[in-house]
This record gives C-alpha cells, sequence and structure tokens, in this order.
C-alpha cells in the first residue's frame, strides 16, 4: 500500500455506531406488533417493504426515523485517524441528508483530521468515477474504507481503487451483497485496530 496517497473512509458503522439504534427500534416495533396480535414474520415483511420504498423515495437518513446526538465513536478510531492524518490525505465520504451527516462529522470530532468530506445522495459505481475525476485522483493511488460492500467496497473495486472491508456486526441489510474481487486490490480486517498494520507499519 505504499503508493496510496489519498484514504477514504465511509462514515456510518465504519467510523461510529449508527445501525444499532434503527435495529433496536425495529426489534422494539415488531415486539409491540406480535403483542396486537400480529406474526413477527407479516410485520418484517410489511416492514422491509416500506423501507425499501422509502428509501428510494425519500433518500437515506435519520430524518426518515429519528435525530441522532453526538455519534459514539467505534473503538481506534480517534487514535488512528490522528496517526494516519499526518502520513496520508484523509477523507471522509457518507451519504444520507447533508446536515444530519455533515453534524455527525463535526461533533464527531474527525473534521478536523481529515482534508473534506464528501455527502452524496447515493454511494454507487457512478459517484466514485466523479469524485475520482473532480478530485483528480488516480484509483491505484486511492483508498476506500467501509464496511458495506453495496456502498463503500464494490464500487471502489469496479473503479480500480484498493477497497478495505471492516465488517460491521449490524450492517444494514440493504448494504450486504457478494464481494467483487477481480482486481487484487481487496483487503479484509477484523477491526479498525487493524488498520496500524496495513498503513503505520509497512
Amino acid at each position: 500500500m505504499r503508493k496510496i496517497k489519498q484514504i477514504i473512509f465511509d462514515a456510518d458503522d465504519t467510523l461510529w455506531e449508527n445501525n444499532i439504534y434503527y435495529l433496536k427500534a425495529t426489534n422494539d416495533f415488531f415486539d409491540l406488533a406480535e403483542k396486537e396480535g400480529i406474526s413477527r414474520s407479516q410485520a418484517e415483511k410489511a416492514f422491509d417493504e416500506l423501507e425499501l420504498k422509502v428509501v428510494n423515495e425519500l433518500g437515506y437518513g435519520s430524518s426518515n426515523f429519528h435525530k441522532l446526538n453526538k455519534p459514539k465513536l467505534i473503538e481506534y478510531v480517534t487514535e488512528l485517524m490522528e496517526q494516519l492524518s499526518h502520513k496520508y490525505k484523509l477523507y471522509i465520504l457518507t451519504k444520507g441528508d447533508p446536515h444530519e451527516q455533515e453534524s455527525k462529522i463535526i461533533k464527531s470530532g474527525l473534521s478536523k483530521m481529515v482534508v473534506k468530506y464528501f455527502i452524496l445522495d447515493e454511494k454507487d459505481d457512478k459517484a466514485y468515477a466523479q469524485l475520482l475525476s473532480a478530485q483528480n485522483w488516480q484509483p491505484n493511488e486511492t483508498c476506500m474504507i467501509g464496511n458495506s460492500p453495496k456502498s463503500d467496497i464494490n464500487p471502489a473495486l469496479r473503479n480500480n481503487m484498493y477497497a478495505i472491508h471492516i465488517p460491521y456486526k449490524n450492517t444494514w441489510k440493504v448494504d450486504i451483497e457478494p464481494i467483487i474481487n477481480k482486481n487484487g486490490k481487496y483487503i479484509k480486517i477484523n477491526n479498525f485496530e487493524e488498520l496500524k498494520n496495513i498503513f503505520l507499519f509497512e
């Protein structure tokens, strides 16, 4: 990874906890539905259909769900981001409501460690290609780090970037899909701390 010049981080469920709150609330809802005589499978099926409809129509973000306070950073994020910022140019790439995501980035304290952050409506192949072009970044010098195969890993790999996958125990099911590892630039690690073995101790 010596050729890497810029490292891009996903935000939700990579830098801070996010989906666990959503899962807890939905599970509480399913429990309530069962108490009212609605089967859990029936409630889950209806909820899944509504969830996809809402995302397609309104996009991502807690404005469709609830408001978040200061995000709870995942272990080792602050320390490693600080260390990496002295050696690489760091960026955050996330999707969702711009005001909400910017607020979380600022409240997290990570905004001072990155050169810039990008908040998009969607993170797909086209979005990554446009970002590379707009920033004049070479794919071979750019690495994406995230938990979502659908919006972090596969789009980066299909744009010939490096991609480091940090699976999250509660990754949103909408973001799960098979990893496309066709160019040998995919790395999977267990937690954020292991990034130091890739970027700091090489």
